[in-house]
């Protein structure tokens, strides 16, 4: 049996084209400071059940940090029995696991059209971070007497973000992120097999969502193939707390 190794598990979040405001005039327009990325844009199902998030991002190049500006939501899925919400927003920075990587907005109670207007910002941000980090922004249900819930959740690679230039996002929320699995090679001699799981956006980015040790080996003797699941490593967090409940579906 060949030594098992690690792999990248990777996906990313298709990102919407950015809309150029078109003048009504035909007057000089000064250079444009602000772009957007629309929810009309994407093409989701999910999109219409969870909602849709309004926010804006600003990287301070000089200041060295990261300003995320929600706005709203619109339209959000019922998660109470009183057919309404209790939303609140969740910032994480990908790859990264410490608590300084997370960041919250307030709690607003019983809508599904929730209201915000908070800057949350990251200090310490610098030109690599914008390059290599992914922003994970997580919309989820405060339960007072319970578990809180994930609503929805979109992503965005810094490195689409121009420094000192906000963009605005409208961007509708998705509950899982798909997956596409790659095909697979084998061997009757007991080589040992990885299987990659990637999604590529448009723009042909991947994002790094963790690392999955596997072996396999085809017994000829037990005419059937040995899978050895060994571990997982820097695992995206999925759940509402940062953390997930990660298993392996073969």
């Amino acid at each position: 049996m060949a030594p098992a190794s690690s792999i990248p598990l990777a996906s990313s979040i298709p990102q919407a084209s950015a809309i150029q405001p078109v003048s009504a005039a035909p007057q000089r327009q000064p250079p444009q400071e602000e772009e957007e990325e629309d929810a009309n844009s994407y093409d989701s199902d999910e999109g219409t059940t969870l909602g849709a998030l309004e926010f804006s991002l600003l990287y301070d190049q000089d200041n060295s940090s990261l300003h995320c500006t929600l706005i709203k939501a619109k339209g959000l899925k019922p998660m109470d029995s009183n057919g309404l919400a209790d939303p609140y927003v969740k910032l994480h920075l990908l790859p990264g696991a410490s608590k300084s990587n997370k960041l919250r907005t307030k709690t607003l109670r019983n809508t599904r059209n929730p209201v915000w207007n908070e800057t949350l910002v990251y200090h310490g941000i610098t030109d690599e971070d914008m390059q290599r980090k992914t922003l994970r922004i997580s919309v989820c249900d405060e339960d007072k007497f319970g578990h809180n819930e994930f609503i929805g959740e979109t992503r965005v690679s810094l490195k689409k973000i121009k420094a000192n230039q906000k963009k605005n996002f409208n961007i509708c929320l998705e509950r899982v992120i798909p997956m596409k699995r790659a095909g697979t090679t084998g061997s009757s001699r007991g080589m040992a097999l990885y299987e990659e799981e990637v999604r590529v956006d448009r723009g042909g980015d991947i994002e790094e969502r963790g690392k999955i040790l596997v072996s396999l080996m085809y017994s000829t003797q037990q005419g059937g193939l040995i899978v050895g699941i060994v571990r997982c490593v820097h695992l995206a967090a999925m759940d509402a707390n940062g953390y997930s409940d990660p298993f392996v579906k073969l």
